[in-house]
């Protein structure tokens, strides 16, 4: 159940980045909710983060633009081959403009996600 700390804590967040990137996290946050309205939302590792039965998925500030990564991203069917992991990240989409925002597969990984965290 997502409590109105949590959700105001993700509002700063967002509202803290560049107007670019607010519009990219505003089209994950809205993705993985209509996805998976039951994640909890809150701010974890300084990051905006969903849980249930453990951590599925997350969106962080990047250099470029923003990252939405899996916290079990390996072990998702990655359809597309738009995951990537280097020195130690946890496996993540870059997203730079709002056209690399896929909707249908990101609701896929986002169920698959949160299908692993059920096993």
């Amino acid at each position: 159940m997502r409590s109105k700390i949590s959700t105001n804590q993700v509002d700063e967040y967002i509202d803290k980045l560049t107007p670019e990137k607010q519009l990219l996290a505003q089209a994950v946050r809205q993705i993985i909710n209509q996805t998976a309205a039951h994640l909890e939302e809150c701010v974890r590792w300084e990051n905006p983060c969903y849980f249930f039965y453990g951590p599925v998925c997350y969106f962080a500030s990047s250099r470029s633009g923003l990252h939405f990564g899996f916290f079990r991203g390996k072990e998702l069917s990655d359809t597309h081959r738009r995951l990537v992991s280097r020195n130690g990240q946890l496996p993540h989409i870059k997203l730079r403009t709002l056209e690399d925002i896929d909707e249908e597969y990101f609701s896929d990984l986002v169920r698959q996600a949160v299908q692993l965290n059920q096993n």
